[in-house]
């Protein structure tokens, strides 16, 4: 691809994105980047990196930019700007003369409400397994527990659901009572479950994501999404056939303007391996009904298991 084919891509995307040049400057500034950095309209091209950006956020786009054009390494940052955090990641590109330049993508941090609603979910699913897990136990007629296990235990069983019910008294306190809601960039929440899935998964199991470069947002919690989404991978890449890719696939659909996203894990599925139904976990339909969408999926011989996370358009 050249690199006016690159630039132009970069166009549609969401997320703000800047290239610089070996000496610093910009080159490039999507859409994106000009209407969050550049409220005034003006053209950030030709000038220092870090002088787009104001306060402490100018260091420390100064600091990362050095390390990537001197020592040709990824660095990343985080700073503030307009009343928004984000955090970033710099990378080196090949420039003239086999020189290095960078490239900069920047996402918006979650809000604390978030980070906070995302701890809570993953106190309730080690919680709600372990509740099922001690439930199957007890209620087993393969294997009856005598009374000096079955007492204790009966007691850990009432201590988690006691546990479950406070988590979802957090649940409900941290969103002031009201139902989840918001409006979420999931082309970058899928591009964070992918980096963060690649350094968890094994070199050998192949994964990769195909995603168009202008996905439309959408209504939800990024925090929930991004932790069902994971807990659907990890679920996909246990029961996967070696060898064979994982597949992370998003796409609009609904025409021009879009109704809403598709978000789809394939995988090849040992039998053996697979739960009873080949549904996704339950903790995954439960979080994406909590964001108003819904989850299927549809087995094939030909091009595998596909389990699809369907998202509406924010204002849709």
């Amino acid at each position: 691809m050249s690199s006016a084919e690159a630039i132009s891509l970069l166009g549609h995307l969401d997320t703000p994105i800047l290239v610089g040049d070996p000496e610093g400057h910009v080159v490039y500034a999507n859409a994106s980047f000009r209407k969050r950095f550049c409220p005034s309209g003006e053209d950030p091209t030709g000038t220092a990196l870090a002088s787009v950006f104001g306060g402490g956020a100018r260091e420390a786009v100064l600091k990362v930019t050095a390390e990537v054009l001197q020592r040709g390494q990824s660095a990343r940052l985080q700073i503030r700007e307009g009343g928004l955090g984000y955090v970033g990641l710099a990378s080196p590109i090949e420039a003239e003369d086999d020189r290095v330049g960078v490239v900069m993508v920047l996402l918006e941090e979650q809000s604390g409400e978030d980070h906070l609603a995302g701890l809570a979910e993953e106190l309730a699913d080690p919680i709600g397994d372990a509740l099922r897990t001690l439930g199957r136990l007890l209620e087993s007629p393969a294997a009856p527990l005598a009374d000096a296990l079955r007492v204790p235990l009966e007691r850990s069983l009432q201590s988690l659901e006691t546990a479950q019910k406070w988590i979802r008294e957090l649940q409900v306190a941290i969103r002031g009572g009201k139902a989840q809601q918001g409006r979420f960039d999931v082309a970058a929440s899928v591009l964070r479950a992918a980096e963060r899935m690649q350094g968890e998964s094994d070199a050998s199991q192949p994964f990769e994501v195909l995603m168009p470069p202008n996905l439309p947002r959408v209504a939800g919690t990024a925090a929930v999404f991004e932790r069902a989404l994971l807990q659907l991978i990890r679920r996909r890449l246990a029961e996967s056939q070696p060898g064979k890719p994982l597949t992370l696939l998003a796409r609009a659909f609904g025409g021009d303007p879009a109704r809403g996203v598709i978000v789809s894990v394939v995988d090849f599925p040992v039998q053996d391996r697979r739960g009873a139904t080949g549904h996704p976990p339950e903790a995954v339909q439960q979080a994406m009904q909590s964001i108003g969408g819904d989850v299927v999926c549809v087995e094939d011989s030909q091009i595998g298991r596909v389990t699809a996370l369907r998202l509406a358009v924010a204002g849709a």
